[in-house]
């Protein structure tokens, strides 16, 4: 069980491979009682608040976003979540350009919230149900649910696929939950999720620049940490800054909107520890 920070084998079986279909151990949010902030919100509401009712026409070459909005939105963006240096050189022509929006235009289609119809991008009236009776309180849950179940976290960057990090993100949720109430280095999380998953560095190659092992946590820390816990605006991020521009060190925490999102219904092992200890300290006595 130490390999699993104190849960059982079946707890984690669970975890894997039933995360939302186990309510009597974990329960998600169906409508948040907070209205939420992320960095992905930020993205969709730009999106939204653009299309009109005759839709939003997509650039011809490639069906994306419009390069006029692109500009607009990383402008505003940019200035709140994206690195000085980068910002400084980085140029948005194109929807490809800004990936992170990028992802948030895949995902409300995946949703059903957008749809591309004639080379014009459209709200659907699911959208429009949701938008009007819940707002983002009832919006977040569900591009949240399509983003761990349907979306493809590969998409992000050139790692190999290496799926098991997207499957085990609840193993993920439950380490914020553990480790969320200070400021800690993400390399704790890489750390545990290797000590309960070690077979998943046989997924990665390694160069001759790096280990198997980095390219993991590398790929870990990017998939896991910045591109869910981050942008879905459950952690926030400090960024330790080295000389070397390539070897930062990163610290998260949970923010009020992690514990809005996912309930756990189990007694934390800390104190199942401590309860278990009393109980045998009676015994001696």
């Amino acid at each position: 069980q130490d390999d699993f920070l104190g849960l059982s084998s079946e707890q984690v079986y669970r975890m894997l491979n039933f995360a939302y279909d186990t309510p009597e151990l974990f329960q998600f949010a169906e409508q948040l009682p907070i209205e939420p902030d992320a960095p992905i919100l930020m993205l969709m509401q730009g999106i939204i608040s653009a299309i009109d009712d005759k839709g939003l026409t997509a650039t011809k070459a490639r069906g994306g976003l419009p390069q006029k909005l692109c500009r607009e939105i990383w402008d505003d963006y940019s200035k709140l979540y994206a690195d000085d240096t980068f910002t400084s050189f980085h140029k948005v022509n194109k929807e490809d350009d800004f990936f992170e929006l990028h992802v948030t235009r895949v995902i409300l289609e995946l949703a059903g919230f957008l749809r591309k119809t004639k080379g014009r991008f459209y709200l659907t009236k699911k959208y429009q149900k949701i938008a009007s009776k819940s707002g983002l309180k009832g919006l977040y849950p569900i591009i949240f649910k399509i983003y761990c179940r349907e979306f493809n976290w590969g998409y992000w960057d050139r790692y190999n696929d290496v799926p098991f990090i997207q499957q085990s993100f609840l193993f993920t949720l439950y380490l914020l939950k553990q480790y969320g109430e200070k400021m800690t280095f993400t390399s704790v999380y890489e750390d545990d999720f290797l000590r309960a998953f070690p077979m998943v560095i046989d997924e990665m190659e390694g160069s001759s620049y790096s280990t198997p092992e980095e390219d993991l946590r590398r790929c870990y820390y990017s998939r896991a940490c910045k591109c869910f816990l981050v942008f879905f605006g459950l952690a926030e991020l400090e960024v330790i800054k080295d000389d070397k521009h390539y070897d930062h060190k990163y610290k998260i925490k949970k923010t009020p909107l992690f514990d809005a999102v996912v309930h756990f219904n189990f007694l934390d092992p800390k104190i199942v520890k401590a309860i278990h200890s009393s109980v045998h300290s009676d015994h001696l006595h």
